[in-house]
């Protein structure tokens, strides 16, 4: 076993056995652990965040883990945020690039329902987006209050953007200010197929 890649400071304790050892392995041959452990991956990465970014483990399977867990509520956004924060940027954008974000800074929108908006690390680049995405937590949800927030921001401080459902911008911004939208545009019809406007 490579002694860069041992993973024996883990903390196992919620896994199986066999989960475990799936899991010690792939860390080992420098693989994505998150496939063996897709219902667990997210409370084992946030017990050893730290752990998996010494072992060069963390960036693939949090990238994984974030994309298919729905909900943090029991982390909080300052967990969220310190996971990102101590993966390596670089290999964080060699997997997510940028693709879609060009210049030096770039403006950014999140769609939020409910009665506490929290302005988390999941933005869009698309104001139309960020309005579907309010009906969508509204709807899905049974929640009121819809709204959309911007922020602009150096490129520079984009974590990454994933592609696996839209193109997410995985950014903190330090200041966000509401956009006025219209209450009848918070509809689900909005987006097309296609993805363009309705």
């Amino acid at each position: 076993m490579n002694s860069a890649r041992n993973p024996s400071q883990l903390d196992f304790s919620s896994l199986s056995e066999i989960d475990a050892r799936n899991v010690r392995e792939a860390i080992a041959r420098g693989d994505n652990f998150q496939g063996y452990i897709p219902s667990e991956a997210l409370g084992f990465i946030v017990r050893n965040y730290l752990e998996l970014a010494r072992l060069r483990s963390l960036e693939a399977a949090w990238v994984d883990c974030y994309v298919h867990s729905s909900n943090f509520d029991a982390y909080g956004v300052e967990t969220v945020k310190a996971i990102f924060d101590a993966c390596d940027r670089e290999r964080l954008r060699s997997l997510k690039p940028l693709a879609h974000i060009a210049g030096k800074r770039a403006t950014l929108f999140r769609g939020c329902a409910g009665p506490r908006h929290t302005l988390g690390m999941s933005w869009t680049s698309s104001l139309d987006k960020a309005i579907w995405y309010a009906a969508h937590h509204a709807e899905y949800y049974d929640l009121s209050d819809c709204a959309v927030y911007v922020a602009i921001i150096p490129t520079n401080e984009i974590y990454c953007c994933l592609d696996h459902y839209d193109h997410d911008c995985i950014a903190y911004p330090q200041c966000a200010w509401r956009v006025d939208v219209p209450a009848s545009e918070y509809r689900l019809d909005r987006m097309r197929a296609d993805g363009d406007a309705s």
